[in-house]
């Protein structure tokens, strides 16, 4: 027991000497905004609320589904992965977002359906951590007919301790929000929707 018990001990504290103890693999993915979840103005969206609204399951396309970021301050480059299904977390929060905004989601029934496709789901920490998310957004009708299509993006900055994992879930939260705003403003959207 002691042998293994100070191999246990060796193993850690050279973890711990060489940075590796606090590395940020398979995390889960937390909802952490910062940001204010009205910016879009829902007073305006009344119109878009005569439809009943299906919220597809999003899909990633994006190449490595687990890494969420990055940090490149020194030479050794530290990971950020996640066990979550990305595609599955912004589905969520899109759905979330939307029907605070007074959109009717609905499961049956729907007579618009939005899909989404993650292209981008990233931050990159050099002396501050920039978030950038981008989503292909496809707005269809009854018999699939496409309405709309578009590019849902978003961006956000902070700054914070090295390497810390709130950091990061904040950023890609506030980035993500930034996005579904920034679609929620969007006048060729909109006008689709009437």
């Amino acid at each position: 027991m002691k042998r293994r018990l100070s191999g246990f001990v060796y193993l850690l504290v050279t973890l711990m000497l060489c940075g590796c103890a606090s590395v940020h693999v398979d995390v889960p993915l937390i909802w952490k905004p910062t940001n204010d979840l009205y910016d879009a103005d829902s007073s305006t969206l009344t119109s878009l609320n005569a439809h009943n609204y299906k919220i597809a399951a999003f899909t990633d396309i994006r190449q490595n589904k687990k890494e969420i970021a990055r940090n490149i301050e020194s030479s050794e480059e530290k990971l950020v992965t996640t066990r979550d299904d990305v595609a599955e977390w912004c589905s969520s929060r899109f759905k979330d977002i939307v029907k605070q905004n007074g959109f009717n989601v609905v499961e049956e029934n729907a007579n618009v359906t939005i899909k989404g496709e993650i292209l981008q789901f990233y931050v990159t920490e050099d002396s501050l951590y920039k978030a950038n998310v981008g989503v292909k957004i496809t707005v269809e009708g009854a018999g699939g007919k496409v309405m709309w299509q578009g590019l849902m993006a978003g961006h956000a900055k902070r700054f914070g301790r090295s390497y810390k994992l709130e950091n990061y879930y904040e950023t890609l939260s506030d980035a993500y929000l930034d996005s579904v705003n920034g679609l929620l403003k969007n006048q060729e959207f909109r006008a689709a929707l009437r």
